[in-house]
């Protein structure tokens, strides 16, 4: 399939293809880790166990290498500090990941939030307008929860 779409994209951009390839790639990956950013921060609480659960997810879910993944985590944390809204990063989402993708990135998000075994209200609201701007369902909004939270007790 990539084959496919480099010969797509050879005909309208030529030698830049797989330039371009990897440009879409990043920006995918960049919005993802902003909006990540904005869980770990938005508590104004950062704790290293929300950015180590950062940097696993990377690594399991994104490919990315330790290198490359606190340059990666700078760019995001750059673009989250100039952003005044999330318009710039959902947009790249909604635009170029699937439903099922944007799923998995809710969850990823609730990870996030869990990873200090403390959900603060804040967290969880903006988790849940991030689900809306994403055309989450609540259904998998609140599924996506409980597979990371677990019930409540």
């Amino acid at each position: 399939m990539i084959e496919k779409l480099k010969q797509i994209f050879s005909s309208t951009l030529g030698d830049n293809t797989d330039a371009y390839l990897a440009n879409q790639q990043q920006s995918k990956v960049l919005a993802a880790v902003a909006l990540m950013i904005e869980i770990i921060a938005v508590d104004n609480e950062q704790h290293e166990t929300e950015k180590a659960m950062l940097r696993q997810i990377l690594a399991s879910q994104f490919d990315v290498e330790d290198s490359d993944a606190e340059k990666l985590i700078a760019n995001a944390e750059r673009a989250h500090s100039e952003a005044t809204d999330f318009y710039r990063f959902t947009a790249d989402i909604n635009q170029q990941y699937n439903e099922q993708e944007k799923i998995e990135l809710i969850e990823m998000l609730w990870q996030i939030a869990w990873a200090d075994h403390e959900l603060q209200d804040i967290e969880e609201h903006v988790i849940r307008k991030l689900a809306s701007l994403l055309y989450v369902s609540h259904k998998d909004f609140i599924a996506t929860k409980l597979k990371v939270v677990g019930e409540p007790s």
